[in-house]
């Protein structure tokens, strides 16, 4: 069965917004990863990863990406909320037990795409 496009956009929607939200710009003289092209990385990550790492970070977009945000009172899931809000999503998935678990895929899946990028590879390695 065929996801129909206008879910996957959404589903791809709230998966950049969870990655964007778990890896912020770590300095000055690097993007946060919402600003970086990760296009590239989701069709290798999905071609390679195992099994049990593509349905963690599945379940953490989910979890993190749409549930956590209306069980905290929003009326959207995370792509849809401003830097604060977003913000207070993930202090609270942090401290709930099983979600910050989650959370934590989602940030290591997040880790992966970002240093994928040749800009921030090069910067990491002092030869930008």
């Amino acid at each position: 069965m065929t996801t129909s496009r206008p879910r996957r956009e959404r589903s791809e929607r709230i998966r950049d917004a969870v990655v964007a939200a778990v890896l912020p710009s770590p300095s000055a003289s690097l993007p946060g990863a919402g600003e970086v092209d990760l296009r590239a990385f989701w069709p290798r990550f999905e071609a390679s990863a195992p099994l049990h790492v593509r349905l963690g970070f599945r379940a953490a977009v989910v979890v993190v990406g749409e549930v956590m945000p209306r069980l905290l009172g929003h009326r959207g899931s995370l792509d849809a909320l401003d830097d604060d809000r977003r913000e207070a999503v993930l202090v609270r998935a942090a401290a709930t037990p099983g979600v910050a678990e989650l959370l934590e895929v989602a940030k290591i899946v997040a880790c992966l795409a970002y240093f994928t990028d040749p800009g921030v590879q090069a910067t990491v390695r002092g030869t930008r």
